[in-house]
């Protein structure tokens, strides 16, 4: 028998879908019929009873039991728990925003808010840089026959602005094709090997898909820098090296601000170390010049 792959709807990184990826084949056909649905509704597993659940997926209490002693769980309750874990970065965002909301703040404390909340980020990231990682990324950087900016959603328009900074220094960088997804981001990544360069880009919530392109990288040995917000981040372990930002928001799940500043110092380290950044940059403004208004609006 195969292994079950835990593609359902799991958090990325998730325990229980790795647990029960590595023990769907030893399982019985009743377990696997829990597992199946473990995997499809896990939202509905955390929120539902033992006996809910049982009740939606056709089979006993000492069956739902035997199978989270088969994950590793003491009981059920232990396995419920850390569904439930998996998905607190995922939840925690509305959470914050239901309490800001609720303390009634103005618009003029929620803007000042927002701003002193980014410097923080900022300040915060500034501290906790490592100048020897920044320099290695550096070097990857410049040293990458080709590079590829993998990020979705979000983190895909800081990609965007990352891959504009380093070709106007004379560094190429793909990113994902406007409109494309999975299959658009393998049909190019399946032409690297370990003489290229990944830049993989994922804050809360973890976007699923950068992880597993990013874990199908590693397999094939691609270098990957990885640029994230914490040790415990799905993307951290996959990162040939790593960058962490700290990027908290209060009204949503992330602050792109300090991670759009980290993009940009990488590019301006990239710049430094290019001889040949400042003809690239004039060669991009005489090009582009009949297309720039100047501030005189001519």
């Amino acid at each position: 028998m195969h292994k079950k792959a835990a593609t359902g709807y799991l958090p990325a990184g998730s325990v229980v879908a790795e647990r029960i990826e590595a023990a769907y084949p030893e399982l019985s056909q009743a377990l696997q019929t829990f597992a199946d649905y473990v995997l499809s509704e896990p939202i509905r597993i955390a929120q539902m009873s033992i006996n809910e659940t049982v009740e939606a997926t056709g089979v006993s209490v000492a069956t739902a039991n035997r199978f989270a002693r088969k994950l590793g769980f003491d009981g059920y309750a232990q396995f419920r728990a850390e569904v439930i874990r998996g998905f607190e970065s995922i939840f925690e965002p509305v959470e914050r925003l239901k309490t800001t909301l609720s303390k009634g703040s103005t618009v003029e404390e929620a803007v000042l808010a927002s701003f002193e909340e980014d410097l923080r980020n900022l300040n915060e990231t500034m501290q906790g840089l490592d100048a020897a990682r920044i320099v290695q990324a550096v070097d990857m950087i410049l040293g990458a026959r080709n590079i590829f900016i993998l990020a979705f959603d979000n983190a895909a328009a800081l990609a965007n602005v990352l891959s504009h900074r380093l070709e106007v220094a004379g560094h190429y960088a793909r990113t994902i094709d406007n409109g494309g997804g999975m299959l658009s981001a393998s049909r190019a990544l399946s032409h690297y090997d370990e003489k290229d360069l990944i830049i993989a880009i994922a804050f809360p919530r973890y976007m699923r898909e950068t992880v597993e392109l990013a874990a199908a990288a590693q397999r094939r040995s691609i270098p990957i820098l990885a640029v994230t917000d914490n040790q415990t981040s799905p993307l951290a372990r996959l990162g040939t090296l790593t960058l962490y930002v700290r990027a908290r928001r209060t009204f949503s799940s992330t602050s792109d601000t300090a991670i759009l500043a980290m993009l940009e110092a990488l590019a301006a380290g990239v710049a430094a170390k290019t001889p040949s950044a400042a003809d690239g940059a004039q060669k991009f403004a005489d090009f582009a010049y009949p297309w720039l208004i100047t501030p005189e609006g001519r």
